[in-house]
């Protein structure tokens, strides 16, 4: 089974992402901050990660710049983000993420966009 770790610190987001793929058959674990995201990730095998970038005690692009520095191999990331800034898409693109929803989500491009990482 495909594992999902979805790492948001707000609550109605992460019931909706939790919500919509373990309707989709997935096994999903929840992070709600960036230090605990390292902790799962560091210790797990995860087949996506979806990524809120404001997270409190560490950011998600920190998140990711102390993983990639530690050498720990990423799965397929989904970067969530409230704010379409261009430097941010520009960041995860340096991540080698090209996936970046913003909130609101729309549920049908979340769904394909979740879906196309397994294909």
């Amino acid at each position: 089974m495909k594992k999902i770790l979805i790492v948001e610190d707000n609550e109605l987001n992460m019931k909706l992402f939790y919500d919509i793929l373990t309707y989709q058959k997935f096994d999903v674990e929840k992070a709600v901050d960036g230090l605990e995201a390292y902790e799962k990730i560091k210790n797990n095998n995860f087949s996506l990660i979806i990524l809120d970038i404001q997270l409190p005690k560490l950011d998600g692009f920190s998140l990711l710049k102390k993983l990639n520095d530690e050498k720990i191999k990423l799965p397929n990331i989904i970067i969530t983000s409230a704010c379409a800034m261009d430097s941010d898409k520009r960041k995860a693109k340096d991540f080698g993420i090209n996936n970046y929803l913003t909130k609101p989500i729309d549920i049908n491009n979340f769904i394909k966009t979740v879906t196309s990482c397994f294909e």
